[in-house]
């Protein structure tokens, strides 16, 4: 697993030291914990610097050279030093010790050619290396004392962000073991974690009752616990004493300097807030700085947890994003309010805090899963299938065919394509809604042909194709749309409203046998499903979708009903997960638990799990960012929907002049008397177009 979000902050820290005090941190803290506590030292003479040592290991006699480094340019410091090394001492072994991040794959280069040339051995460590040491051994308020830092001290409020929950996600994604079942493994992290807050140890129930007290567990899981106290035991990482169960001297430390890590990222982020904040306007107090902080952490746990749906726009009302939303407003204005939010939003979602307790939160899922396929398949010990649905396949292929643009859906589309880039999971398009990606298109050319070019914001429309198009023309206004959509080998001048459906299904599967040509580039198959008793199955899910409330053409039906029985039957080998990645929230509504042999997650959830809760440092909340583009996006998403429904009722109508300048004056006019509605129904925006146009 990566794991550098664990201890990236760390590292900076380490990164920022003098060069004083990083040897000093190499002298007293590091080299006793690499096996060279006992050495006998002497300065090397070659240089005149304090900055190598000559070590003698008093049982063998072998003279190993130690060079601490706080230099940027590392490779030429290495290589000179090794011939030096090689030159003076006649000794074939040497510590490079760098306050930098050293890539490994660029020094397992240089390593290899300077063995080859002069035989010498190079060990390195560079800051993450130190970190990792000195958080495995609890050396943290040692670093704190060197660095000349004060020990942090947090409210109470904030005491509550430093549970046990932390220190158990850190050891599951720090200190890899050798076992494939994730959801084990992070059982015994919480047992340990809970464990390391007491001195002296607790009784198995006392232990069960503060799990339940830290964690979102079930009672039923408890029996996953007990047994994973057991297996600790037989490892001897936890020992009894009568009735007690504590930690060992080792796991303790461990834990120990994983919990001052912790303390160490809110610390960092609470100073780099003040520094933020204080860019944006000076006139921002204390005990606001501290507000916001919470309300941004606390509003992240909420997007992080199984309660809030992306699906559904429904957290204005949330209290905490309700007291951002006033303090920023109060302080920045209601105009500047979003903006405000956004960057705000951004600046937390990179946090190594924010992303530490949201990867927590994402955990908590994984504990009452009763599979534990799919925690597997996450954290890659199992084969993955991820099944697209047309809704994110049709922004990825945007921007792999141009670039992505500034709205959620091509932002998510990026990463999410990152993700199937560097072969983490089959990215698999089923062919029935590849058909449905092309008919997107085929439609876009049929209804807003004739509004398309025209100086109106089609940025946020319901129609995937228009909207990319209408994003990425505004940075690159020489394209047209009928050159767009001849990328997918569709002609403008062929699309008309009263086409007859056999030249309508002839474009779509020419389109479609593209799209399909288009995706095998970019690592996605496209396949055809073969299932049984079909027709029972659309009757069933018709059924769902009724019950439901839910308007939805047949083909469409026809689509997922054949997608779901599919994915839940018995066609795919046992031994592969299944997963549907969508933005139609029927899917989650549908099969919410997975129950039904296969998951349903939306893109936000896909990339927070394979890269926040995988520890990749580089990665940032993507629920958050998410969010707060939702945010942002809402009136220009409404003025996009109005112009969507005219465009599918008029289409070539708006070709006439005086049509489409009363449609402009109608959708400024809808928009201001609806201005507080919370949603826009679609059949009351036809009503009144209908009405308005008489």
């Amino acid at each position: 697993m990566d794991n550098h979000m664990n201890i990236d902050v760390l590292s900076r820290f380490i990164e920022a030291t003098d060069v004083s005090t990083f040897r000093s941190i190499v002298a007293k803290l590091l080299l006793p914990l690499i096996g060279l506590r006992d050495a006998d030292y002497c300065d090397g003479p070659y240089d005149g610097g304090k900055d190598f040592s000559l070590a003698t290991m008093p049982a063998t006699g072998i003279r190993i050279g130690i060079q601490i480094s706080v230099e940027k340019k590392w490779e030429p410091k290495i290589r000179n030093d090794a011939v030096k090394l090689k030159k003076n001492f006649n000794t074939n072994t040497m510590y490079f010790i760098s306050s930098r991040r050293i890539p490994e794959g660029s020094y397992e280069k240089i390593k290899e050619e300077i063995f080859s040339q002069s035989g010498i051995t190079i060990n390195k460590y560079d800051n993450q290396a130190i970190a990792s040491r000195l958080i495995e051994n609890n050396k943290i308020n040692e670093v704190f004392i060197l660095m000349g830092i004060e020990e942090p001290v947090f409210s109470k409020k904030q005491q509550e962000y430093l549970s046990p929950k932390n220190e158990a996600v850190s050891s599951l994604l720090l200190f890899d073991e050798n076992t494939k079942d994730l959801r084990q493994r992070f059982f015994k992290a919480i047992i340990m974690a809970v464990l390391s807050r007491s001195q002296d140890g607790l009784s198995r129930q006392d232990l069960f009752d503060k799990i339940e007290e830290s964690f979102d567990i079930e009672k039923n899981q408890l029996v996953q616990i007990n047994s994973n106290i057991d297996s600790l035991l037989q490892t001897r990482k936890i020992t009894t004493y009568g009735n007690m169960i504590k930690l060992s001297e080792n796991e303790k430390n461990k834990f120990l300097g994983l919990r001052k890590t912790t303390e160490l990222e809110l610390e960092s982020l609470k100073s780099e807030f003040k520094i933020k904040i204080t860019s944006l306007s000076e006139d921002i107090d204390f005990n606001t700085q501290n507000l916001l902080i919470n309300n941004f952490l606390d509003l992240t746990i909420y997007l992080s947890g199984k309660s809030y749906s992306t699906y559904d726009n429904e957290l204005k009302k949330n209290e905490k994003y309700k007291i951002i939303q006033e303090i920023i407003s109060s302080r920045f204005g209601i105009n500047k309010a979003s903006k405000i939010f956004r960057e705000l939003s951004e600046f937390f979602a990179a946090s190594a805090f924010t992303k530490h307790i949201a990867c927590a939160k994402l955990y908590d899922a994984f504990l009452n899963t009763k599979s534990s396929h799919l925690i597997n398949a996450l954290g890659g010990t199992e084969s993955l299938n991820v099944y697209i649905d047309s809704s994110v396949f049709i922004p990825v292929v945007c921007g792999l065919l141009f670039e992505k643009v500034g709205n959620r859906s091509s932002q998510s589309a990026a990463s999410l394509y990152n993700l199937i880039k560097t072969h983490k999971f089959n990215a698999i398009v089923p062919y029935d809604y590849m058909e449905e990606v092309a008919s997107h298109i085929i439609e876009a050319c049929r209804d807003y042909k004739h509004i398309i070019e025209e100086d109106i914001d089609l940025s946020h429309s319901g129609n995937a194709f228009v909207s990319h198009y209408s994003n990425y023309k505004k940075k690159n206004p020489d394209i047209n749309f009928e050159e767009y959509v001849m990328v997918f080998n569709i002609r403008l001048k062929d699309i008309s409203p009263d086409m007859p459906d056999s030249t309508f299904f002839s474009i779509r599967d020419k389109v479609t046998r593209e799209l399909s040509s288009i995706a095998s580039r970019y690592s996605f198959s496209t396949e055809k499903l073969t299932v049984d008793y079909l027709d029972k199955k659309i009757e069933a899910y018709k059924d769902f979708i009724c019950n439901a409330g839910i308007e939805r053409p047949d083909v469409l039906i026809r689509h997922d009903a054949r997608v779901i029985e599919y994915l839940s039957g018995y066609y795919i080998p046992s031994k592969i997960v299944k997963l549907l990645c969508t933005w139609d929230k029927v899917h989650s509504m549908k099969n919410p638990d997975g129950k039904d042999g296969y998951y349903v997650m939306h893109p936000v959830a896909v990339i927070d799990y394979f890269s926040l809760a995988k520890g990749d440092g580089d990665s940032s909340v993507s629920h958050l960012l998410d969010f707060a583009m939702m945010q942002e996006e809402a009136d220009l998403e409404l003025s996009s929907k109005i112009w969507d429904i005219i465009a599918r009722i008029e289409n070539e109508n708006l070709s006439d002049g005086q049509i489409f300048i009363s449609a402009k004056k109608f959708k400024e006019q809808y928009m201001e008397k609806h201005a507080n509605d919370e949603r826009m129904a679609g059949s009351q925006v036809e009503k009144e177009w209908l009405a308005w146009r008489k």
